[in-house]
């Protein structure tokens, strides 16, 4: 049984639950790169609360084409559904199929950084657990302490994320490195005037170091003490496990991979 949604004045949208195995993706979908990316985590979203928003598919000849919601529709297949809430549309040819697909990627944008932190604040509240949290927005335990971590950063350090003048992982790491809030502040400015990340995360380094030496002179020191940078070449699977990481963490890969290197030459007792 299906029924008609009219969502423009003269084109009529036709709305029902389609049997998964008679989707096909189209090859005409804008969005090509990543389409793994954070799909096991949605799959576990769709398993605890199902599918918010249905998916857009062409008919033609008994069988339907995707042209809108690939990764909704992979994550359905891997958390087992059956059927998928899908909304047919008529459109006239590729060039429609392949604008409407670009049209609903370039418009959707990601929740802020505030938002999650806000979402995740509210449920750890009630729920008590991250995990318990985690487990209620289908994603993992880790990516909640992230969502979570932005509620430590200062106001005036939010400030100027919202600006633009650092990113969000970078104010995060100078809250955890600097509790002293108005030290933390100060090296947030100075942090926004270099121009080399790996200047930027030596002054964080150095200020959680050395929690009495001024901002100024933290500069200077990062100054004479340029962190040392290394180039490495990865393989393909190693780069798009890396990619999955960053994703999924909504960490920087830098900062990973320098983790994991800390994290390596520590476990082996090269590093104190």
């Amino acid at each position: 049984m299906s029924h008609s949604l009219e969502l423009k004045k003269k084109e009529k949208f036709d709305f029902r639950s389609i049997p998964i195995d008679q989707i096909h993706v189209s090859k005409l979908n804008a969005r090509t790169v990543n389409l793994e990316v954070g799909v096991d985590e949605l799959a576990g979203s769709i398993r605890k609360i199902g599918i918010q928003q249905p998916v857009v598919v062409v008919e033609e000849n008994g069988r339907f084409e995707l042209i809108i919601g690939q990764r909704r529709f992979l994550a359905a297949k891997k958390a087992g559904l059956s059927e998928i809430p899908a909304i047919i549309r008529q459109v006239r040819n590729d060039r429609e199929k392949l604008v409407a697909s670009f049209s609903e990627n370039i418009h959707r944008l990601d929740l802020h950084y505030k938002d999650k932190s806000r979402v995740a604040e509210t449920l750890l509240s009630q729920l008590k657990t991250t995990k318990a949290v985690a487990d209620h927005l289908g994603v993992s335990e880790q990516t909640v302490r992230n969502y979570l971590g932005y509620s430590i950063v200062p106001n005036r350090v939010k400030n100027m994320v919202d600006n633009k003048r650092i990113s969000a992982t970078t104010a995060i790491r100078i809250a955890r490195s600097i509790p002293d809030e108005e030290k933390a502040v100060r090296i947030a400015e100075k942090v926004k005037e270099m121009p080399r990340s790996a200047d930027k995360k030596g002054l964080i380094e150095l200020a959680k170091e050395n929690p009495r030496v001024k901002p100024d002179e933290l500069v200077e020191m990062t100054k004479r003490l340029r962190l040392a940078t290394l180039t490495i070449s990865l393989t393909p699977k190693v780069s798009q496990a890396l990619a999955d990481a960053s994703a999924e963490y909504e960490a920087d890969r830098k900062d990973i991979a320098t983790e994991a290197l800390v994290t390596w030459l520590r476990e082996r007792r090269f590093l104190q």
